[in-house]
């Protein structure tokens, strides 16, 4: 039977507090960073889940930035406020704290992502008729950042309205 490990986002943390206990990188700019992220044994990384919400956590706790693996950096750079460095291995976050490398940080436009991905969509609010207090009940929440719960038997059109709901939000300005 396989088994599933968990707390594997913490290697790559527990061996830069490894490494700065030991005293083999700089110490003064560890603890302006939350580090996360699966460090595999040739020293390269693996994605990890919760970009985001780490992110958001790290801006809140007052951290200068995020340093976790290249593959979730976008993820977690859509967090304004906050510095995001994506790295491929332990090496480049050694470098990076001995003052030998720099890491780009991750920047994300999210109007213009979403912008570019919205020429694309295959479906459109518009095309939605009728329903006008279902349309408009969603454009406030929408626009306000609101939940939105919808309920229904099959067939009652959520889905179709869920699916719609970004093409809609992305033309209001």
């Amino acid at each position: 039977q396989r088994r599933v490990h968990e707390g594997s986002a913490y290697d790559l943390p527990l061996a830069v507090g490894l490494l700065a206990a030991s005293e083999q990188i700089k110490t003064e700019q560890v603890h302006r960073y939350l580090i996360m992220g699966e460090l595999l044994l040739d020293g390269t990384l693996n994605p990890i889940k919760g970009a985001l919400p780490i992110a958001l956590n790290a801006k809140e706790q007052g951290f200068a930035g995020v340093i976790l693996p290249k593959q979730n950096a976008r993820e977690a750079a859509v967090v304004k406020g906050i510095t995001i460095l994506g790295v491929e291995s332990l090496r480049e976050v050694i470098d990076f704290f001995n003052e030998k490398g720099g890491i780009d940080s991750t920047v994300v436009d999210l109007e213009q992502e979403f912008a570019h991905k919205s020429q694309w969509m295959e479906v459109d609010f518009a095309d939605v008729k009728g329903q006008e207090s279902v349309k408009r009940a969603l454009e406030i929440a929408a626009a306000g950042g609101h939940n939105i719960i919808m309920v229904g038997p099959p067939g009652a059109g959520k889905t179709m309205l869920a699916k719609r709901i970004p093409t809609h939000v992305l033309c209001v300005d």
